[in-house]
């Protein structure tokens, strides 16, 4: 069995999640593993497995729309925080002797892989942007190339990629396995039902959006703006993982930003999704941009009441193309990760 260091990366929730079903998995089948992250990732994992805290970068997002030079300068001004982290690692690596490192994009991690000569295996949906072919809205060329910097910059020279995608695309290489998303257990315990609601989840930043649904028909609770209350066809609600999960199970369309853990989830269970991307985060755009081509729902760079209204009009076609859901990812990325450590952990 092998001494594993998985690095993850601490924005949101979705690498998180991914990883809690990951380590279970390899703890599972005898492996030892320690963990490196920050942020939601470290205040989460925590209370899983023996987690070390590091230094990670934070996006700053104003307006739905990430601020690139506030992001770089104020990341600039924690270079002694990363100097630190590394030190960590480094007497991490020392006393732990790991074997082989994963990481879901978590940058430490995979450059101490280099530093050490310890082999990386890479585990996210972000490397689809480098490491597959696939098709993309052209009018975005510009923040597609900074995307694929960003994410080069991220880590590199890696055993093996594990690329995870609800949509199709190609491997540019042998050591690029492409697989369906992988679905968290306490998704694969629900049974989805059709309810008279959608489920909408949003922030602040998209207020306007209210009073469009207040002239829509039906029902919708409304997670992502902090309150618990009710206000003519919108229920709000604070966000209870355990609740959450129980309401998305049982709507009928899903109304939310356009992340890749939430979409795919939502996907999973048969729920038609208007994926709303935040500004200039490409990847967003990406997921957004597939999931409309691929029937799955619908596509908006700015919530509109004639976007909604459209959206809410098709549930039918959407549904009739989502029937029974995407598929989960959960065995083929398990048995390519205990392929990938017999190979590579030494």
């Amino acid at each position: 069995m092998a001494r594993i260091l998985y690095g993850v990366a601490g924005e949101g929730f979705g690498h998180s999640t991914r990883a809690i079903e990951i380590i279970n998995f390899l703890c599972q089948q005898g492996h030892q593993v320690k963990v490196a992250s920050y942020g939601k990732g470290y205040f989460i994992l925590r209370d899983h497995f023996d987690v070390t805290e590091i230094f990670g970068l934070r996006f700053v997002y104003r307006e739905n729309e990430v601020q690139y030079l506030e992001t770089a300068w104020k990341n600039l001004l924690k270079a002694p925080a990363a100097l630190k982290s590394f030190n960590i690692l480094d007497k991490l690596v020392a006393d732990f002797q790991p074997q082989l490192i994963i990481s879901d994009f978590e940058p430490l991690t995979a450059a101490t892989a280099q530093l050490k000569k310890i082999p990386l295996l890479s585990v996210d949906n972000e490397h689809v942007l480098i490491k597959t072919k696939y098709d993309y809205p052209r009018n975005h060329r510009s923040e597609h190339q900074v995307a694929r910097l960003i994410t080069r910059l991220m880590m590199f020279r890696a055993k093996a990629y594990v690329v995870l995608s609800f949509f199709p695309c190609q491997p540019l290489s042998k050591k690029v396995f492409v697989l369906p998303p992988l679905i968290r257990q306490a998704v694969l315990d629900l049974q989805p039902t059709k309810q008279d609601y959608v489920l909408v989840y949003l922030n602040n930043e998209f207020s306007g959006l209210l009073d469009i649904l207040k002239q829509q028909p039906g029902r919708f609770l409304v997670y992502g703006f902090d309150c618990q209350k009710a206000e003519a066809n919108l229920t709000f609600k604070k966000f209870d993982q355990k609740e959450f999960l129980h309401d998305l199970a049982g709507a009928s369309a899903v109304i939310g930003t356009a992340g890749f853990s939430l979409i795919s989830e939502a996907l999973y269970l048969g729920k038609p999704y208007l994926a709303v991307p935040a500004q200039q985060q490409f990847e967003q755009t990406l997921n957004a941009y597939h999931l409309a081509k691929l029937g799955y729902g619908a596509y908006a760079e700015e919530l509109t009441s004639s976007v909604v209204a459209d959206f809410l009009l098709k549930l039918a076609d959407y549904n009739a193309v989502l029937a029974g859901g995407i598929p989960s990812g959960n065995q083929a990325v398990f048995a390519k990760l205990q392929e990938l450590i017999k190979l590579y952990a030494k």
